[in-house]
């Protein structure tokens, strides 16, 4: 398996070279989804490209962000540039960009991110047949659904992350950060909203739970240091360690543990890993361990006691005296230099570098396990209280000493000189399996005085300075007094090398345009500008059949029937569907099932057969793309599939798509950017879905642990609430996966005109928690306001939204459509 570190400084990108990755994975200045980071600016990227190709490394960039379209031609452009550097590969999510990249640079290899949620075998078969060939999938899967989709992704890399930190969400799934902060996770910016404290409210009360802590969002970090031999058994063609955000230490750390680990399976299949390997990983950086989905080792998933490093438990307190000064016994060996935590309670830290260190009233430089330490803090701490160290000097001064650039190793050649009287001096040069010969300008003459021999020709022939090879082996064939001027063997030496050198090929196998590649790029990029008189049609997305007949029968042109059991945990099936077809008789599939989001190899239910016989519904997974044409449905695509930019956009009307939700991470601006709009639905209203979550939120209210499930998600309204005080529902489907909504619902009523004038196809009401009659009020409202302006009138907006604050809770907000998202 190949093993990936990341980068996202020049020094980590040493530390990981250095400390035995086999790729690295960085990002450049634009584009990449850890936009805080330093990150490589081009000759950066080209230095590190080349430095990692002269010690036998790959170099994957990360692009793996949405594009919009006004930057669209730049990221372009940015992967030729890439393409022409050198890099082994890039990593991508916008679906339009890796379009655009498998068309146009044919020779560039492609990963898709774990951005893109792929998560079953038809999403992995979907990124094949568009020119990916390596996949990292979703960190949800267990290592037995990896291996469904490796044996069905014959001709695909599976590449998956082993240490780190985790999300909440299904990655490229999480609005979380981008409608609360402004700052979009598929854009590279997350500002991490699941690592603050949230509480657990019941009809809007706060509730206790058998769980502690309150920072219910934050999981622990991922190590499958011991189960390495399972990824490989499972399919798994590359591991990856997360952190591209992280400093050059932990990097080296991290590192040169996995590569310690890795190289000693290779020995012995039965090894174990080492204690010292795990307390180095925990001493860097730790926030606990977890097997995460992989597998079942009894850790849980979530830390909710603290977002921040846990560092290694290597002591308690004694006492304390009034003026703070603490004595702590040691269960570990702390030093000089290192910084210790005493967790004095519920989000109370006291902190310390340890300046000095006092025990039995002398000074010592390090102090070991059973020595009681004196430390001075800066506020009360109780008797047994633990104390962490969460700065391992000595640690951090082994990784930085690894954490310079190195002469690249160099190749060891052989030569072989033949040594004829009256002839040119002929010279072998044999290296990786290749051979090149040369001759010396003028023929070899009998010596006067010194003659040739081997250790004169040795001296001169392994002259070798800057040159990539070493003189291993020397062979002269010829025993004449013969001799030749020095500086003709020194030109023939170079000669030679030149030669072996074009033979090798270059460090870095740079991508060269094929013919008609700009005019292929220009053709690509152009789409044509439309501007359609057509009316637009009013969408309504509901949870169930109550509330589907009430939007018909408000005036929806089409209702979306999410067919997951969001919010009830009770699925509809194709019995459920076909007679509610009969019911409202469903003429033109105005009633259109929604598909849910994931559907992982382990779950058991196939929604496929409750869909069955049907000729129309909503896709929100690539995975159902091909799927949902081969059966010739008309089929729409929901919101969360990210598309963000025209180029997605016509890519799925090409695939057969008959109307598309986009992204409601666009800006007003943005839309009107787009050429046509001829076949995009535009969200107006609504409570957004900001996370899906393999993990439930709900169930330690009545049972702590996986023991059992009381289905307390099924007695009662739930949220999060943050220290702002506002409310985030949550809502659970019958594979008992959590969601959670924003806590203001989206409304452009106000600016439906504005929205009009982009000529959509459709605009939608995002109501898949409203009640029938909120929905039929909803769906009114709209109707009535859509009515009149495409009739010419102007009817007051203001007073429309009014009458939707009167039939909802809380306040509205617009979201991106004006303010825009970084």
């Amino acid at each position: 398996m190949e093993f990936l570190a990341p980068a996202g400084s020049w020094e980590a990108f040493l530390a990981a070279v250095n400390n035995g990755a086999d790729a690295v994975y960085i990002g450049g200045q634009h584009f990449s989804a850890r936009q805080a980071a330093t990150n490589f600016d081009p000759p950066r990227l080209e230095e590190a490209v080349q430095y990692a190709h002269q010690r036998g490394r790959r170099v994957y960039v990360a692009v793996n962000t949405l594009i919009d379209g006004q930057e669209f031609e730049s990221a372009l452009d940015y992967l030729f540039q890439l393409a022409a550097s050198g890099v082994d590969a890039v990593i991508l999510q916008d679906m339009g960009l890796l379009q655009a990249a498998a068309s146009l640079l044919p020779g560039l290899r492609i990963h898709a991110s774990t951005q893109m949620n792929t998560h079953n075998q038809d999403g992995a078969a979907l990124l094949k047949r568009l020119g990916v060939s390596r996949i990292v999938l979703a960190r949800e899967l267990s290592a037995d659904e990896i291996q469904v989709i490796h044996r069905a992704s014959a001709g695909v890399e599976l590449e998956v992350f082993v240490h780190g930190a985790l999300c909440f969400s299904y990655s490229g799934q999480c609005l979380f950060s981008s409608v609360v902060g402004g700052r979009s996770g598929n854009r590279g910016r997350c500002a991490q909203p699941c690592r603050l404290p949230y509480a657990l409210c019941q009809e809007g009360r706060r509730i206790q739970i058998m769980e502690p802590g309150r920072y219910r969002l934050s999981p622990a970090d991922l190590c499958l240091i011991d189960h390495l031999p399972l990824l490989a058994s499972s399919g798994v063609t590359a591991l990856k360690i997360e952190g591209r955000m992280r400093r050059p230490e932990y990097v080296a750390v991290v590192t040169k543990a996995y590569r310690q680990v890795l190289d000693r399976l290779q020995e012995d299949p039965g090894y174990k890993v080492s204690t010292e390997i795990k307390q180095g990983l925990r001493a860097i950086f730790n926030r606990g361990y977890t097997t995460g989905h992989l597998v079942d080792a009894g850790q849980p998933l979530m830390n909710t006691i603290t977002p921040k490093n846990k560092g290694i438990l290597v002591g308690q307190v004694l006492q304390q005296s009034n003026s703070y000064r603490t004595s702590i016994e040691l269960s570990e060996k702390v030093c000089l230099g290192d910084g210790l935590a005493v967790w004095a309670g519920a989000d109370t830290v006291r902190p310390l570098i340890l300046r000095e260190i006092r025990s039995g009233g002398q000074r010592l430089t390090e102090a070991g396990p059973g020595l009681v330490i004196e430390v001075k803090l800066d506020g009360p701490v109780s008797p047994s209280n633990p104390v962490y160290k969460t700065h391992d000097q000595e640690l951090l001064n082994q990784a930085r000493r690894t954490i310079s650039a190195e002469p690249p190793p160099r190749i060891g050649v052989d030569a072989e000189v033949f040594l004829v009287p009256g002839e040119k001096m002929q010279l072998v040069l044999q290296a990786q399996g290749h051979r090149v010969q040369a001759e010396s300008q003028h023929p070899l003459q009998p010596a006067r005085t010194q003659a040739l021999d081997e250790e004169v020709i040795r001296q001169k022939i392994g002259r070798l300075g800057d040159s990539r090879f070493t003189l291993n082996d020397l062979r002269v064939t010829g025993d004449s007094p013969l001799s030749l001027p020095f500086s003709e063997i020194n030109a023939l030496r170079r000669r030679a090398v030149d030669l072996l050198t074009r033979e090798l090929g270059p460090l870095s196998s740079a991508w060269i345009a094929p013919e008609g590649c700009p005019a292929d790029k220009t053709k690509f990029l152009t789409i044509p500008r439309t501007c359609g008189a057509y009316p637009a049609r009013l969408t309504v997305a509901v949870s169930d059949t109550e509330a589907a007949a009430q939007a018909l029968d408000a005036g929806a042109d089409r209702v979306y029937l999410g067919i997951d059991g969001m919010g009830s945990g009770h699925r509809i099936d194709q019995q459920q569907l076909e007679k509610f077809a009969l019911v409202t008789g469903n003429d033109g599939g105005r009633v259109v099932p929604l598909l849910p989001r994931i559907h992982q190899p382990a779950d058991g239910w196939n929604y496929r057969e409750a869909v069955r016989g049907g000729s129309n519904l909503m896709i929100s997974s690539w995975a159902d793309l091909e799927w949902a044409g081969r059966n010739q449905f008309q089929f729409y695509i929901d919101y969360n599939m990210n598309v963000f930019n025209p180029y997605t956009l016509r890519m799925l009307v090409a695939k057969g798509a008959a109307g598309i939700t986009l992204s409601p991470e666009l800006s007003w601006k943005q839309l009107a950017a787009f050429p046509d709009l001829s076949q995009a639905e535009l969200l107006v209203h609504g409570e957004l879905i900001l996370m899906q979550s393999q993990h439930c939120l709900i169930g330690p209210v009545r049972a702590p642990g996986p023991p059992a499930c009381e289905w307390a998600c099924r007695r009662g309204d739930y949220s999060l609430q943050d220290q702002r005080g506002y409310s985030f529902p949550l809502e659970t489907d019958s594979d008992c996966r959590q969601y959670i909504f924003n806590s203001r619902p989206l409304c452009l009523m106000e600016d439906l005109d504005r929205i009009l004038d982009l000529h959509p196809a459709a605009i939608r009401i995002e109501a898949r928690r409203e009640r029938p009659g909120q929905v039929r009020a909803l769906t009114s409202l709209y109707r009535e306001a859509l009515d009149a302006l495409q009739a010419g009138r102007r009817p007051t907006l203001k007073k429309y939204q009014q009458r939707l604050a009167a039939v909802s809770t809380g306040g509205f907000t617009k979201g991106h459509y004006f303010r825009g998202v970084l």
